[in-house]
């Protein structure tokens, strides 16, 4: 395969983002897009003057097609990835893996039994952010406890789409981008609780205030704390981040990781970015890395722990997992 021709469903900004780094890879063409938005469709298939089409399943059975990149709203990840693996394509997929537990499992079953790269596009496989963190997660021993808190706006910057229960799923879903790097760090959960409250629900899912909470325990030992509260009072968002170790603590602060020991404070020091999620994408395409499979294990289970609280929330009990989700 001389270049990977790829075609992109979407046209909001993922997939703008998506398109242009795609675009300014050797050896990767975009070829087609399908977009539900006319407008913003045709704006986006102008600029990389490239053809549009009005439903993604045209895109999926087109033979210039080697790879498609699905860069919609959450509800649809599963459907579309779901059809280009099962007509012989690879698949970037933004995160999460799929709105529901069983269709993620499905994706990562055929995937692995078509040998179709399926990336879901947590950008910790290829940071150096991340990496560094590893390497002082290990330095310190086992988990205590992990915090994380997050305060989101009623106005202004905040993304919209998280406001609809039915296109997104529930905040624990959706900033499943936080989970997906403590499954790397400390492995599978073996427990989750949930809490939800929606303020100002309407028929169609859309909301106007939220709190989530998330509680894991993991497998390995040690537990989580996600708390989200969106649409509140606040002049601008928020977010405050510990990871609690044996021998030391962890804390996000500054855009960078600061280590607390019993014999003082650091910097954990900064590291080089790696290659780009779609340059790691195409050189998986092309057979020269094979890390994907590893990588679609984390994010089933960081999904996995999402809809667990998802379902912990609504039935007032602990899950376990995976059994019950």
């Amino acid at each position: 395969m001389e270049a990977v021709r790829l075609g992109l469903v979407g046209s909001g900004g993922m997939a703008r983002s998506r398109a242009a780094a795609f675009s300014a890879l050797e050896g990767c063409h975009l070829t087609v897009l399908a977009a539900r938005n006319p407008i913003t469709g045709d704006e986006l298939a102008r600029r990389h003057g490239v053809e549009l089409l009005s439903h993604w399943q045209d895109l999926i059975g087109r033979a210039d097609v080697d790879a498609v990149a699905v860069c919609t709203n959450n509800d649809s990840h599963g459907p579309v990835a779901r059809a280009a693996l099962e007509a012989g394509k690879h698949v970037f997929l933004e995160y999460p893996l799929a709105r529901f537990v069983d269709e993620g499992t499905s994706l990562v079953d055929l995937a692995r039994a078509t040998g179709k790269v399926l990336r879901v596009a947590h950008p910790e496989v290829v940071s150096g952010e991340h990496r560094r963190l590893k390497e002082a997660v290990g330095s310190l021993g086992g988990l205590l406890v992990a915090l994380f808190v997050r305060l989101t706006p009623a106005r202004g910057a905040r993304p919209e789409v998280l406001f609809n229960l039915h296109i997104s799923g529930p905040p624990s879903l959706f900033f499943v981008y936080h989970v997906y790097p403590l499954v790397d760090l400390f492995g599978p959960a073996s427990w989750v609780e949930g809490y939800t409250r929606y303020d100002g629900m309407n028929s169609v899912g859309t909301y106007e205030r939220f709190v989530n909470r998330a509680v894991v325990g993991f497998a390995g030992g040690g537990t989580a704390q996600w708390t989200w509260a969106g649409g509140i009072a606040i002049s601008r968002a928020e977010q405050y981040q510990r990871l609690v170790l044996e021998g030391g603590t962890l804390v996000h602060e500054d855009g960078g990781w600061r280590r607390s020991t019993a014999a003082g404070v650091d910097l954990v020091p900064a590291a080089e970015e790696g290659r780009s999620l779609e340059s790691l994408f195409l050189e998986e395409v092309l057979g020269k890395r094979d890390g994907w499979r590893a990588d679609l294990d984390t994010a089933l289970e960081a999904m996995r722990i999402g809809l667990g609280a998802e379902v912990a929330a609504a039935e007032g009990r602990r899950v376990r997992l995976p059994e019950d989700v």
